[in-house]
């Protein structure tokens, strides 16, 4: 939970994970097959990480933890990306739709679950374009 002395910033960039077992987090997926879902997990959780690690810095650091569990995010999504590439060409399209229905589920406003989901993928490109090359 973010400190409660960050009076700078109105909108707190925390977003609640824990609450994506909820009737709506299951009811905004549940067209989605279990493998689109379980994307739109993974890449809301490297979204929130980011927008934690964003609050840790702002307040002065990035605490061990958060980089930890950031990279360990973003390798099971690059993981599920080469598993999924194949069958679905538009991994990325998918990718964006789910993790921002999920985070939107989770109660982030929408404009905040767009730039966090962006910010997800492109980090996911960048270590997809180093590893082709």
């Amino acid at each position: 939970m973010p400190p409660a002395s960050r009076a700078v910033d109105p909108a707190p960039t925390y977003i609640d994970l824990a609450r994506s077992q909820s009737t709506a987090v299951k009811t905004a997926t549940r067209s989605a097959p279990l493998l689109e879902y379980h994307l739109g997990a993974i890449v809301a959780a490297c979204a929130g990480m980011i927008g934690e690690a964003v609050g840790e810095f702002q307040d002065g650091g990035l605490t061990p933890r958060t980089k930890g569990q950031a990279g360990e995010f973003i390798a099971e999504l690059f993981r599920l990306r080469q598993y999924m590439i194949v069958d679905w060409p538009d991994f990325d399209r998918i990718a964006r739709e789910r993790g921002v229905e999920m985070l939107v589920a989770c109660g982030a406003p929408s404009s905040a679950a767009e730039f966090l989901v962006t910010e997800a993928l492109a980090i996911l490109s960048k270590i997809v374009h180093d590893e082709l090359h």
